[in-house]
């Protein structure tokens, strides 16, 4: 479970995504707002206590890396983590976050880079991908049809 009631903004434009994100977080104890734009991300981020974010890459309206950029701007010590259906990003956005994971990883994945965010504070470090080398154990993923436990594949 999650340590204090930590408070994490999901911005992603795919709804199905931003749902399974906002289950799985809260069903490990954390208060999950959701934005399903840039926009509305960058809105719900200015006006709230945000203790980490969770930022799809790729939206209409505006990158993740702008939003990141504009997060950083307006409240730099909340890390953020990238979330993409892409394997890799632009060096450009990779800079302005604390982690990158690409979608269809397992749920293990995003709950163990959101614990380590969340355990860095202010200390930023350089972004790593998360990746799953070695791991081929079918378990569920994030970010595809069937990533939540209790999903139909």
């Amino acid at each position: 479970m999650a340590e204090g009631q930590k408070t994490l903004l999901c911005v992603d434009d795919n709804q199905s995504c931003l749902n399974i994100c906002k289950t799985i977080l809260q069903d490990f104890g954390y208060t999950v707002l959701t934005a399903s734009s840039s926009r509305e991300g960058l809105e719900v981020f200015a006006s709230n206590a945000i203790d980490a974010v969770i930022l799809d890459y790729q939206m209409p309206d505006m990158d993740g890396a702008l939003v990141a950029a504009e997060m950083r701007k307006t409240n730099p010590p909340v890390p953020i983590l990238m979330l993409s259906g892409c394997a890799s990003l632009p060096e450009r956005a990779l800079q302005l976050v604390d982690e990158f994971i690409a979608k269809g990883e397992p749920v293990e994945f995003l709950l163990l880079a959101v614990q380590q965010l969340l355990s860095r504070g202010e200390k930023r470090k350089p972004v790593r991908p998360v990746t799953a080398v070695g791991n081929q154990n079918g378990g569920p993923r994030f970010g595809h049809s069937g990533s939540f436990p209790g999903a139909s594949k």
